[in-house]
């Protein structure tokens, strides 16, 4: 593990300066397209303004959903309401009030949503971006660079050699729209993805209790958590593919009692797609919990028809992603050290031995695998 990136990373969460929730979700979104880069096998050295935009909407999404009755501030008080969020809410209440997942939003209202990506895309170019990596008054760049300024405060730029960022310059293709990571930055955001993600989650979900006045535990499942009625549209037909049985022990299991899973687990990295969900009893989700799966479990989910999913989630107009599924599979396991636990039934769990490693990684990546049917 690389300490050093790792304290400069726990020094910008400790003191850098956060009216809003926007280094947060900044964060996670680098960290989550560099492990979508290493699924697909390759380094991810620059990521474009859209991306993350793309990626912020859909972190941001749920957390439109009203909590406890009320809907949630993201900002300090006096700073105004974040404009992220409003505009995400906007545009949720106007195409898909009730719909969980932003991907339909997007096929319902293809021009609105791409007038929001557009949005959220100068929120982030002209606020988080360049402020991200400002500790104290002073830029730190051991991230990514930017072909761009803005000022601070005190009227000075952040770097004064760099262009002042105006909207009309940015959309006129005058200043480039893209981060440029630096060496070593994808190698170790994937390899400490899953020491940061819930340190990022905590600290935002802090930090939003805080703007609320809220308790922090039942806010965190809220804005981090994936509810269980966004997945309702495809809990009868994974239950009927499966045979009405549970998918890990087997046993039967009423409709009304099954439970949507995700097998790569959500807090690891937030997936929806058709190919990451199963349908379990209850107690196998709770033994499963955040737990990667053992040889046991992952042996007949890759062997699950890749046409009959995809039968599935076209009649439930649900998301699909087989290849990017298994890719981002394979960086979590990739990054695991033998021994460390997984999850091998209700209430098993055994340590992951490095002929296991070898075992998942080739069923993940084969070509046998990815041609299943």
């Amino acid at each position: 593990m690389d300490t050093l990136f790792l304290e400069r990373l726990l020094v910008l969460l400790a003191r850098g300066s956060f009216t809003t929730t926007y280094k947060y979700a900044l964060l996670l979104a680098l960290i989550d397209l560099n492990l979508e880069g290493a699924g697909r096998g390759a380094e991810v050295t620059t990521i474009t303004t859209r991306q993350l935009a793309e990626r912020v909407v859909a972190l941001y999404w749920p957390h439109t959903r009203p909590f406890q009755g009320r809907e949630l501030s993201q900002s300090r008080a006096g700073q105004g309401e974040s404009s992220v969020l409003r505009s995400i809410l906007t545009f949720r209440r106007a195409v898909a009030p009730h719909d969980g997942l932003p991907q339909r939003a997007a096929k319902a209202d293809p021009e609105g949503y791409n007038r929001l990506i557009e949005e959220v895309e100068w929120v982030f170019v002209r606020e988080p971006i360049p402020r991200l990596q400002v500790i104290g008054g002073a830029q730190d760049l051991f991230l990514y660079r930017v072909e761009w300024t803005i000022q601070q405060n005190s009227g000075a730029p952040i770097d004064p050699s760099l262009p002042l960022l105006t909207r009309r310059a940015f959309r006129a293709g005058e200043l480039p729209n893209v981060l440029r990571l630096l060496p070593g930055v994808h190698e170790r955001l994937v390899g400490l993805a899953a020491v940061l993600r819930p340190l990022i989650h905590r600290q935002w979900t802090d930090l939003v209790a805080q703007m609320n006045r809220l308790p922090e535990r039942a806010l965190e499942d809220h804005l981090f958590g994936r509810s269980r009625e966004d997945l309702l549209p495809v809990r009868e037909p994974l239950w009927d593919l499966q045979g009405g049985r549970c998918f890990y022990c087997g046993g039967a299991v009423p409709l009304a009692q099954a439970q949507v899973d995700h097998v790569l687990p959500w807090s690891r990295f937030a997936e929806d797609a058709i190919e990451n969900l199963v349908v379990a009893d209850g107690p196998c989700n709770l033994s499963k919990r955040d737990f990667l799966a053992g040889r046991e479990p992952l042996e007949p989910w890759l062997a699950r028809p890749r046409r009959l999913l995809t039968q599935l989630a076209e009649a439930a107009d649900w998301p699909q992603g087989h290849d990017r599924v298994r890719s981002t599979c394979a960086v979590a396991y990739r990054h695991m050290s033998p021994g460390m636990p997984l999850w091998r039934g209700r209430g098993a769990l055994r340590g992951l031995s490095d002929d296991e490693q070898r075992w998942i990684l080739a069923a993940l990546m084969s070509p046998a695998a990815a041609s299943t049917v």
